[in-house]
């Protein structure tokens, strides 16, 4: 299930009881995942046969860039 939001309205409906702390919890152990996903993701685009040209250094170093923002994104919670 890719909404956090859905998976909660589910297992309130089937009786789980839940406070705004475990709501947030869930919501928080879901962005962690997503984040993890997309970080692994943007690790399969580096350039494993990299020439050491200019132009693959710096698609590299845009990958670098890119896990880091996405890794940021959980400081800000």
């Amino acid at each position: 299930m890719q909404n956090p939001t859905e998976y909660i309205l589910l297992a309130l409906m089937h009786g789980a009881s839940t406070t705004r702390e475990g709501a947030e919890s869930i919501l928080a152990e879901h962005d962690a995942i997503q984040r993890a996903k997309a970080i692994e993701a943007a690790r399969e685009e580096y350039l494993t046969d990299a020439t050491g040209d200019e132009t693959d250094e710096a698609y590299n170093r845009g990958v670098a860039d890119a896990i880091a923002a996405i890794d940021a994104l959980g400081d800000q919670s």
